[in-house]
């Protein structure tokens, strides 16, 4: 993943010096974002075409703090 991305000025890889767990990744990645939003999603996590759009649209309110979407389990009959 970092070979293919490293160039793309739309992605930073951020590398941590060990495994510290999703969580502290999360928030490793979040303070060293620029941009006005930041968009959290898991590997597996498939995203409805409108769903950006909508959540943009909801954080454009100014007394909005953070926004969700309403989670689908796909997988539901095949996990443990």
């Amino acid at each position: 993943v970092h070979k293919i991305y490293a160039s793309d000025p739309r992605f930073r890889i951020i590398l941590m010096a060990k495994n510290v767990g999703k969580r502290k990744a999360q928030i490793a990645a979040i303070r060293s974002s620029s941009g006005d939003l930041v968009l959290n999603v898991d590997s597996d996590t498939i995203l409805a075409v409108d769903v950006v759009t909508k959540l943009v649209s909801k954080m454009q309110d100014p007394d909005v703090g953070a926004a969700m979407g309403q989670l689908v389990a796909s997988n539901r009959n095949q996990t443990w």
